[in-house]
């Protein structure tokens, strides 16, 4: 299992932080401060991707919501994409994540609906 930090690609159209399979009290502050690092050096959106995470607590949730009020404070797009069934899905849901935050189904779509917010 890799608990470590999160895998970060910056494209100048994105950055993109790839959770690791636990997200938990031992790594959640590392990665909500990547998270947070690609937002302050002027990433012009932001999407976690959690499909490859197998576990979650509070922390990988407190990730999700604290990124999201930075990327607001300063007007960045975000999007979280979660894996369609399990744990990890379910805490999201139980939580009511995809009430405060926009959800994608994969990646791609999350690019996809990125790239139509900065057209439009």
């Amino acid at each position: 299992m890799d608990l470590g930090v999160a895998r970060v690609e910056s494209t100048k159209t994105c950055g993109t932080l790839t959770f690791p399979a636990e997200v938990d009290l031992s790594n959640g502050e590392a990665i909500l401060g990547q998270a947070v690092g690609l937002l302050d050096s002027g990433a012009p959106a932001l999407i976690l991707d959690l499909t490859g995470c197998s576990f979650c607590d509070s922390n990988g949730l407190n990730v999700i919501t604290r990124s999201q009020m930075r990327a607001t404070e300063l007007g960045v797009p975000m999007w979280v994409v979660l894996p369609p069934r399990g744990i990890v899905r379910r805490v999201s849901d139980v939580a009511g994540l995809q009430r405060r935050v926009a959800i994608a189904p994969d990646v791609a779509t999350a690019r996809e609906a990125l790239t139509a917010t900065a057209r439009g």
